[in-house]
């Protein structure tokens, strides 16, 4: 019985040192060691994310998705811009800054040839040779095709018109529209000078349509024969308004064409130049208005006449034209 107890111990004792040579012994310094080293790699990279995520916001900026994710405190120590605050910034320069622009804009504008600010707002005006029209033409244009069109079309109804034709008004204006108002000692001179006249114009009209008629009525648009866009070849200075108006009286006088009205001038602002009008009068016969016209066509004055009415009061004729000419600022 002792033997099996025994035995059985010794059994017991065997099983017991076998299970024990099998089981795993844990060193506790080793795990430490191994938690240490997985806690550095995780705080290695989360450090570098960090890194890499502030060198990104630094320079790029944070996105419009994640606004308001970061504290404002964080993106100021790494020098990154929010979207509002890049809006912010791009706002523009400040009021003062504009009007210092706008100051030196000015001078610099100031400071162009006239030919340079009209290529500035369209520079195809300064080089088109299609311009047919005087609604196309430039200001200069404008000025050169008043002062010798209306010449030629005195000079027409002075070669033109029968002897026994005479006139109670005669009216010209810019570009080239006329009304004519008299009479005719017979009907086959008035129908003569209503041929000729619808020979050189467009859109002819007259409200006579008696075959019997005497009395002289039309109106229409002069072909002019000879356009010039030369005659005026460039602005008046300031300093120089006195002289040409001196000119242009020196030139009617030595016509024997006395003119009043060059005192006061009615004055426009058009930005880059002034157009001075003078409302002017003459008692001249035609025969010295018209040669005094057709000198003046010829000269350098640099004016130009949108209009004449020639009216005729018991024997005098009376002539009343606008001259204009345009003055740099």
């Amino acid at each position: 019985m002792i033997h099996m107890n025994l035995i059985a111990v010794a059994e017991k004792n065997s099983s017991i040192g076998s299970v024990s040579q099998h089981l795993h012994v844990t060193n506790v310094a080793d795990v430490e060691r191994q938690y240490k080293r997985k806690y550095l790699t995780v705080a290695a990279i989360v450090v570098a994310a960090v890194l890499g995520l502030s060198g990104y916001l630094s320079m790029n900026g944070v996105p419009a998705a994640l606004e308001g994710v970061f504290p404002d405190s964080y993106l100021n120590l790494i020098g990154a811009k929010s979207a509002s605050t890049s809006k912010t910034a791009s706002a523009g320069p400040t009021a003062e800054e504009i009007a210092k622009q706008k100051e030196a804009l000015a001078k610099a504008r100031a400071a162009m040839p006239v030919k340079d600010i009209v290529g500035e707002i369209q520079p195809q005006a300064l080089f088109n040779n299609k311009r047919t029209g005087y609604g196309s033409y430039l200001p200069l244009e404008k000025l050169s095709f008043q002062k010798t069109s209306l010449p030629q079309f005195l000079s027409f109804l002075n070669t033109a018109v029968p002897d026994d034709i005479g006139f109670s008004e005669c009216v010209f204006q810019a570009p080239n529209y006329y009304y004519l108002r008299g009479v005719a000692m017979k009907a086959s001179s008035q129908h003569t000078l209503m041929d000729r006249l619808k020979a050189v114009s467009k859109q002819f009209q007259s409200p006579i349509a008696s075959e019997a008629a005497t009395e002289v009525a039309a109106f229409g648009q002069f072909n002019v024969p000879q356009v010039r866009l030369d005659a005026v070849r460039g602005f008046v200075p300031t300093a120089e308004i006195g002289a040409e108006v001196k000119a242009f009286k020196s030139l009617a006088t030595t016509n024997k064409v006395q003119l009043k009205g060059l005192e006061k001038p009615v004055v426009e602002d058009f930005g880059v130049f002034k157009r001075y009008a003078y409302n002017v009068s003459s008692t001249a016969d035609f025969a010295d208005l018209l040669n005094f016209l057709n000198t003046f066509a010829n000269s350098p004055i640099r004016m130009g006449i949108p209009k004449a009415e020639l009216k005729f009061a018991k024997k005098f004729l009376i002539t009343n034209m606008r001259v204009e000419m345009f003055v740099l600022r």
